[in-house]
């Protein structure tokens, strides 16, 4: 069980054992909605401003019958019993707020669909597993309260606040009324006592001139520091620790500060130093520090840069490595149920971790996939399963008959496209636009840069004029190639309709207008433009 990619609500996913059997995952990360009552969008960058991108999810939420059924079934099982508690707390704060009675407000949906999925959460989680959950002051107060009673107050780690940005307030001739948010919060709870962490794995770097400082002393073994003494006075009554070690008592009642075994391995280990009645430990250089549970923007590598994929929600690379570090081990499984452009399972992959990513949009895990395969030349489609997508022709042809976006959305995301333009139902001006795709052209002597086809996807009938017009809407966006893809019944009519015009590169030619049909979009047939399907490390050479 690897590199598998679910195109499914998380919860679906979560709860099929067949799917994911108790107890079979190490790490679980997710990022979820954060109750902002916003609407976010696919990742697009437009070079025609008159054309609108799609709406990635909507993080709006509202009280329906199912949450009727579910809050009813949490009072009645005595598990879940403190759930259904905080979501009518929920209730009341904002019927209180709102003045009325009888409103079932959005965050009480939020807390009890964000509940249902923990509970699933917990289910696949090891014993020695643990969570980290994503989120932001919207409700991240609400939240500690369920992960509370999901997991167990005892089970409570940490919460990491992450500096996101550095960014001061935007210029205005009225100063805000309020500090600035530049953070977010990462709940970090285990499933029991016996969970795997790893706090050196995330050292970070000493300032200038701290180990020359603070490691003054040098015997064979290398650099160190000196600890307050073992034996200390006036410290915490421990009569439990108060024996004689060497010839060396601990004061009455004060004791040692480590147990007898502890000294004496110490000791063995040559870490340990008599001065003036006194014993000190020997504390040696780690290589860094310790990070705390405050991240700052720095230490995450500051902003996406390169890594950069337009997504709404995306996450730094270097985020989910210091969780991965800490909190996992090489070969172990990391689940993200929320998993957006694929962070956490590039993570999780670079560091030899197996992976499961799990999103409600099958655009997302197509990209997800496309970001695997440019980033690890090891891997390509074919390592890489994803569900919840059309397997066959006739699952193509049912979903393009039943919903026509969704059969767009699926097209775009499987090839690759870093986005897509008009909204579900409507029409616009987007002269057959559905999507964008980025490719490297080598010419010798060149460092290559960034061009774009674009695509367009026919559930349906294609005729003669939608295959001119594709060629028009090349030129009027001023990129180089359009591709139309469709299924091989209609690829005569795009091969018979298309212009003729081609580019070069170092490789050969490749059309301006070209078809792209189904039934090689299934079979993983790459599309004939440059550089398209190989690593994008290789595009960006000077040859």
């Amino acid at each position: 069980m690897n590199r598998i990619l679910y195109a499914a609500d998380c919860l679906d996913v979560l709860n099929g054992e067949d799917e994911l059997p108790d107890e079979s995952v190490d790490l679980i990360y997710l990022d979820p909605p954060f109750n902002s009552n916003s609407n976010y969008n696919l990742p697009f960058k437009g070079r025609d401003k008159s054309l609108k991108p799609v709406e990635a999810f909507k993080d709006t939420w509202e009280w329906t019958a199912d949450d009727n059924g579910r809050l009813e079934e949490m009072e009645r099982d005595p598990r879940t019993r403190s759930l259904a508690t905080i979501v009518k707390f929920a209730q009341e704060i904002e019927e209180a707020r709102s003045g009325r009675r009888g409103k079932k407000p959005s965050l009480a949906a939020y807390l009890i669909n964000m509940s249902i999925r923990l509970l699933a959460m917990r289910r696949v989680l090891k014993p020695t597993g643990s969570i980290y959950l994503h989120c932001d002051p919207t409700a991240s107060h609400y939240l500690k309260l369920v992960m509370d009673a999901v997991f167990g107050k005892k089970n409570f780690r940490n919460e990491v606040v992450w500096q996101r940005t550095n960014r001061g307030h935007k210029g205005s001739q009225f100063p805000p009324r309020y500090y600035r948010t530049n953070t977010d919060n990462l709940f970090f709870y285990s499933k029991t006592d016996a969970y795997s962490f790893h706090i050196d794995r995330v050292l970070l770097p000493y300032e200038d001139g701290y180990e020359e400082k603070t490691y003054k002393y040098t015997d064979s073994k290398g650099k160190y520091a000196r600890s307050s003494p073992f034996n200390r006075k006036n410290a915490s009554p421990r009569p439990n620790l108060c024996y004689e070690y060497n010839g060396f008592s601990a004061p009455w009642p004060s004791g040692w500060t480590v147990s007898l075994d502890t000294l004496k391995r110490m000791e063995d280990e040559g870490d340990i130093e008599y001065i003036d009645g006194n014993i000190y430990r020997k504390v040696r250089p780690r290589g860094g520090k310790r990070s705390s549970n405050l991240w700052l923007f720095n230490e995450i590598g500051g902003t996406l840069g390169k890594e950069r994929l337009g997504y709404p929600t995306q996450k730094p690379l270097a985020l989910l490595e210091r969780i991965i570090k800490a909190s996992s081990n090489p070969g172990d499984m990391v689940l993200d149920p929320f998993c957006g452009c694929g962070t956490t399972v590039h993570a999780a992959e670079s560091l030899g971790r197996r992976w499961i990513g799990i999103d409600i949009s099958p655009f997302s895990t197509g990209l997800i996939r496309e970001r695997m395969v440019d980033n690890f030349p090891q891997l390509d489609k074919s390592n890489i399963v994803i569900r919840g997508i059309p397997e066959t022709i006739d699952d193509a042809r049912a979903l393009a008959q039943r919903d026509k976006f969704e059969f767009e959305k699926w097209v775009c995301g499987f090839i690759g496209a870093e986005g897509m333009f008009h909204d579900p139902g409507t029409r616009g001006a987007d002269g057959g636009v559905d999507g964008l795709l980025k490719f490297y052209r080598l010419v010798p002597k060149k460092v290559a840069k960034a061009e774009y086809a674009i695509v367009q996807v026919k559930g349906g009938r294609v005729s003669p004029d939608s295959v001119r017009a594709l060629r028009e809407t090349v030129d009027r966006l001023g990129v180089t190639a359009g591709v139309l893809v469709c299924f091989e019944r209609y690829m005569r009519t795009v091969e018979n309709q298309r212009s003729r015009d081609t580019f070069d590169d170092l490789f050969g030619s490749y059309p301006v207008i070209q078809g792209y049909s189904i039934e090689n979009l299934l079979a993983n047939a790459p599309l004939d433009l440059p550089t398209y399907g190989r690593k994008r490390q290789g595009a960006l050479l000077n040859l």
